[in-house]
């Protein structure tokens, strides 16, 4: 049994008119407020006779362990009254671990109770245009707390997309329309936030299914969007490079109100506030708050700056610390923080990289700041300082004031614990909250308690895996095939298997896996069960993994027009034109010269209109390989790029376009192993092309598909691959 949200239905009804949907809507809140009313004993008709509390979930954005006060910092460099405060009312927890070292992956597992690698995402986060990464039906926070009565809202940073791939891998998120599905189809009643991450590209807010303030023709005739006063001072009219995380990425165009970076922090809390006060203490509430704070840029408001001796990131967390006091202030100023569960942490640790002394993270550390306390490592890393937290719970008299509890938990166990606060018995094990334990013993300091877990996965950015079980932690140190070869070279040392004592060596600075090759043997065992069985809250049956068959293509038909066996560097019309080639072991290889940012280039003929192209294609270092294909008279080329993990074919500008041009046509996933050949196979007939390897196949239809070609480019990416076995049929 899947949960739905009951409001989930909305995207898939758009055939129905808005005004009937309003219709709808109104009934079935009347509905659900009778039902209500008849339950008094569950929800109680005031806050003192209700048996379930108000939940507050504050999720920091990159705040390390050791960040804070309560949690050591010196407070000489940083002061952080608000934060420890919750610690003095409440219980401070030291081994508290997010699921991923960075934020979309963490997101995901807070509410679904999943390991996000069960997704499609399996290493960095998710993209401005991503689509909605959360499953509609899939049981969560939001869905299971409205289900029990509860008001909810989505305020802060979101970071997990928006919109309906429908499994297409070119789906991109268009956010001068209606943005569904989203947080509203998930089970949250309001939704007010940054799209991505502060800085991000988008530069606006999102109200429930709307861009804030939006003025597009996109927008239905019926709906007037809520719009800040011209002159509100949280607002700017444009948005710049100077903004932005990432200066050089594109400028989202939107006719809509900018952030003003400054005030970001401000005008959340503002809204979370506002949205406390609309409550009714007849009817418990859930707030997940993720402020922006303390993601780059570093941009604490006004007042602020400069006042902390760890610099401007001193003044950041500063900032943090304020807003968690507004809500608390705002609990209190309600009356409504004796029946309030407030938990804050952080999506994973802090950003910390000593080498780049122009990072304020490294200023405020060369200051005395341990952003990550002493753990190693940091944000994207598969170290501690990666994944441990802050983790800090009130509830009072639940939960024992100035408590501190050294059990090991993880943020994947927030919905099981949820749950267990309302009553509500989770799904089976492989239908929903998949990896989450139900963690409330431990809040609530319940005497001779046994631990809720016995072991727990972490994840890096790169997508490696490592898994802890008592005092050991087992790396098992293989990323993807698809990171970055820059991260690949940063992080060489996360890649590879390595054992840590943690009890002994919390620093990680001695693998000890020679001597406990048995530790070694039990935890890589375990691992590769929780993996491959569909969930880790209870042991999976074992599955007997089974070679998977090579994939063939049946022989090539037609009149063979060009054939090129590529032993040997072909001669003339072929041309190296850049890196290095050479010809070994029955095939020929390009590399990528070393600093070169451009690709390794082998330029050759490819005579005709329709047919076949085929050739054998093995990876090594790569990190892709593109097949660039001009037509007739260089009018126009296209482009058939693979990577282990994804096939695409897209059309390239023409003459006299601007990059804006390209034209993406086809894109799919692959598996594709390192080290093996592989035959890619592409077909024309009329306008379409249709991409074939690895037993994965990409089609596309476009007129210059269709035109005849005239000359191939195989080029290589970042690093070596092998070509052989060339065959060109019409």
């Amino acid at each position: 049994m899947i949960f739905r949200s009951s409001v989930a239905g909305h995207a898939s009804n758009r055939e129905l008119p808005r005004q009937l949907l309003h219709k709808i809507s109104a009934l079935t809140l009347i509905a659900a407020a009778f039902v209500l009313s008849m339950c008094p004993t569950k929800y109680g008709s005031s806050a003192e006779s209700r048996k379930v509390p108000n939940i507050v979930l504050i999720l920091a954005d990159d705040l390390g362990y050791g960040g804070v006060g309560c949690y050591g910092a010196d407070e000489r460099l940083i002061q952080t009254p608000n934060i420890d405060r919750l610690a003095k009312e409440g219980r401070r927890f030291t081994d508290a671990n997010t699921t991923s070292s960075v934020c979309s992956p963490t997101r995901y597992s807070v509410l679904t109770g999943r390991y996000c690698w069960r997704t499609s995402l399996t290493h960095e986060v998710l993209g401005v245009f991503s689509p909605l990464h959360i499953e509609p039906a899939r049981l969560n926070m939001a869905s299971l707390l409205r289900r029990h009565g509860y008001r909810t809202a989505a305020i802060g940073k979101w970071h997990l997309g928006y919109g309906g791939a429908e499994g297409s891998l070119l789906f991109r998120t268009d956010y001068t329309a209606e943005l569904s599905p989203g947080p509203l189809d998930l089970g949250f009643d309001y939704h007010f936030a940054v799209p991505a991450n502060h800085g991000d590209l988008t530069g606006v807010y999102v109200e429930n299914r709307f861009v804030y303030g939006l003025r597009s023709d996109n927008i239905p005739a019926d709906l007037t969007l809520s719009r800040p006063a011209a002159d509100d001072p949280n607002f700017q009219s444009t948005y710049t490079a100077e903004d932005m995380e990432n200066p050089r990425a594109p400028i989202l165009d939107l006719d809509a109100p900018r952030r003003k970076n400054e005030r970001v922090m401000a005008t959340l809390t503002d809204k979370a506030i506002t949205w406390l006060a609309q409550q009714s203490k007849d009817q418990p509430f859930f707030l997940y708050f993720t402020p922006v704070a303390v993601h780059n840029p570093v941009t604490p408001d006004r007042d602020l700056a400069g006042k902390s001796g760890a610099g401007l990131y001193g003044d950041w967390i500063a900032e943090l610390d304020r807003s968690t006091g507004r809500i608390l202030d705002a609990l209190d100023r309600l009356d409504v923080a004796q029946e309030t569960l407030v938990i804050f942490t952080s999506d994973n640790g802090g950003v910390f990289r000593p080498e780049n002394t122009t990072s304020l993270q490294t200023q405020a550390y060369q200051a005395g700041l341990l952003v990550n306390g002493r753990f190693r490592g940091s944000k994207h890393s598969i170290w501690e300082g990666g994944f441990k937290v802050p983790f800090l719970a009130r509830w009072p008299g639940r939960v024992p004031a100035g408590t501190t509890c050294g059990e090991m938990i993880s943020l994947v166990d927030l919905l099981a614990t949820t749950a267990a606060i309302v009553g509500a018995p989770l799904p089976a094990a492989d239908q929903a909250a998949e990896d989450g334990f139900n963690i409330l013993p431990a809040l609530l300091g319940t005497v001779g308690a046994q631990p809720a877990r016995k072991d727990l996965i972490v994840h890096s950015a790169d997508g490696v895996f490592a898994i802890r079980r008592g005092a050991w932690k087992w790396i098992e140190g293989i990323p993807v095939d698809a990171i970055k070869p820059g991260a690949r070279k940063a992080r060489a040392a996360e890649h590879k298997a390595q054992l840590y004592n943690l009890h002994d060596d919390p620093g990680e600075t001695r693998d000890v896996s020679v001597e406990h090759s048995a530790v070694v043997k039990e935890l890589s065992a375990l691992l590769e069960r929780y993996r491959e069985g569909p969930y880790s809250r209870e042991l999976p049956p074992e599955i007997t993994k089974t070679e998977r068959p090579a994939v063939s293509l049946p022989p090539l038909e037609g009149a063979v027009v060009m054939q090129e066996s590529l032993t040997a560097l072909p001669a003339s019309p072929w041309a190296a034109l850049r890196g290095v080639w050479t010809a070994r072991d029955e095939a020929v290889w390009g590399v990528s010269a070393r600093g070169d940012p451009q690709p390794a280039t082998l330029r050759g003929p490819l005579p005709i209109t329709d047919g076949t192209l085929q050739y054998d294609l093995q990876f090594r270092q790569a990190g892709r390989h593109s097949l660039r294909i001009h037509t007739a008279g260089n009018k126009h080329s296209f482009r058939i790029v693979v990577s282990p993990s994804q096939i695409e074919i897209t059309k390239n500008p023409s003459a006299g376009e601007g990059p804006d041009q390209t034209v993406p046509l086809a894109r799919e996933r692959l598996q594709l192993k390192r080290g093996a050949w592989h035959t890619l196979r592409v077909t024309f007939h009329g306008h379409r092309a249709v991409a074939q390897i690895g037993g994965v196949t990409a089609k596309a239809t476009h007129p210059i598909l269709g035109e005849a070609k005239e000359q191939m480019n195989l080029l290589v990416f970042e690093g070596d691959a092998g070509f052989r076995k060339l065959a060109v049929v019409r």
